[in-house]
């Protein structure tokens, strides 16, 4: 919204991505995917076509330019463009989480919603949109689950009985309905009903996908990551959740050739290269795994001391020397407070079972996400065989069905 209130500010004139981005970003580092989804996403809205335009034209190496002359809204006896406090804070909190949240945009959003609903306890986007930024917090170890998962929950019911319509509301119920409670087919009913109600928003499609792999329903849940990546093609966290899907339904050739993909779209990505590894891991192929981790360590911008002591672990003791130096930097990471769902995956490949039951009820206690990874990925065959393992499942399973 804020970038099409810009420019229809300056319609007529050719408007330059630097100006955009000073003025709808505010001068912020943002990626050129970023901007080319945002646009992406207003002409979906608009029902605009960048071919053959009838409201934003695309001039090339120049900028955009809006064709038509907009029609200001005014207040009730002309006191002024139309909005409220609450509905311009939203929207300030909106833009700050377009493209993958940073920590300090989630935090930064969560005062413009908070704001917003002081402003107006009615406002329903300002409810779901908070709802959404409590469960990135908790997604990101940014906050504790079982204080902001309830709250979110609360947030997002209001939010839906305010306007049953909002698909964003429906969605963030059904996921705190999922991480609160396991209720898995209350879940999966809000899911299915915010694509109803928003079939071209992906985010729904992305948490039902993620909820048939829990339930083991891989064919399903491909359909439904397929179907999010056809919602918003640009999106490099949508492409990433497909390679995850195909990883979990045991597709490792088409999760591979998924993953390569999103690296020619996305080159520096850590968590894609620290995701391929494995990847490589489980099908055999250490040579790429260890490429694949090294590759990631640089992304992330690891110090050249620890990069060298990566590549003498491999070749001095292979792939799980390389492993076991991972594990050992993460968990000095967890021991000052900085826990990793990536801790979880070594623990269990290195076969450190007490450990790895620790941390698995750690992320049951704090309703983590990553939880619907358990039942499916195949980083946790080593611990199937063992009695916990089934003891967790339980857990998960036993509101859910």
């Amino acid at each position: 919204m804020d970038l099409l209130v810009f420019l229809c500010s300056r319609a007529g004139q050719v408007v330059t991505k630097e100006e955009i981005l000073e003025t709808v970003w505010r001068g912020r580092f943002i990626s050129d995917d970023t901007v080319k989804s945002t646009f992406y996403q207003l002409r979906k809205a608009l029902n605009d076509s960048p071919r053959k335009p009838r409201y934003i034209e695309t001039i090339p190496k120049r900028g955009y330019r809006v064709l038509i002359d907009p029609i200001p809204l005014e207040r009730p006896g002309g006191s002024g463009t139309l909005g409220t406090i609450a509905t311009d804070l939203f929207r300030k909190g909106t833009a700050l989480l377009s493209g993958q949240p940073s920590a300090a945009a989630l935090k930064q959003a969560r005062l413009y919603f908070e704001r917003a609903l002081e402003s107006d306890p009615d406002h329903a986007e300002s409810g779901a949109a908070l709802a959404h930024t409590y469960i990135h917090l908790v997604t990101f170890a940014l906050g504790k689950g079982q204080d902001l998962l309830p709250r979110a929950k609360a947030l997002a019911a209001r939010a839906s009985e305010r306007d049953p319509k909002l698909s964003s509301a429906r969605l963030a119920f059904g996921i705190t309905r999922l991480l609160c409670d396991w209720e898995v087919a209350e879940a999966e009913k809000s899911f299915r009903n915010a694509i109803a109600l928003d079939s071209a928003d992906s985010a729904p499609h992305r948490w039902l996908a993620r909820l048939l792999s829990f339930n083991n329903m891989h064919t399903e849940a491909v359909a439904e990551a397929r179907a999010a990546l056809q919602a918003d093609p640009l999106s490099l966290g949508v492409r990433r959740d497909l390679v995850e899907t195909l990883f979990l339904a045991r597709l490792y050739e088409e999760a591979i050739a998924e993953g390569q993909l999103l690296l020619q779209m996305s080159a520096q990505a850590a968590d894609v290269q620290l995701g391929l590894s494995w990847i490589y891991y489980t099908v055999g192929d250490m040579d790429r795994a260890y490429d694949a981790i090294y590759a990631g360590f640089k992304a992330q911008g690891t110090s050249k001391a620890v990069l060298v002591r990566v590549e003498r672990s491999f070749r001095r003791g292979g792939i799980r020397s390389v492993l076991q130096l991972w594990m050992q930097l993460l968990q000095s990471q967890a021991e000052v407070g900085q826990h990793s769902v990536d801790l979880l995956f070594l623990c269990s490949l290195m076969e450190e079972r007490d450990r790895a039951f620790e941390l698995m009820d750690r992320l049951v206690e704090q309703c983590h996400p990553s939880l619907l990874l358990v039942p499916a990925s195949p980083l946790f065959d080593k611990l199937r065989p063992d009695p916990r393992f089934r003891r967790v499942l339980q857990q998960l399973t036993q509101n859910g069905n």
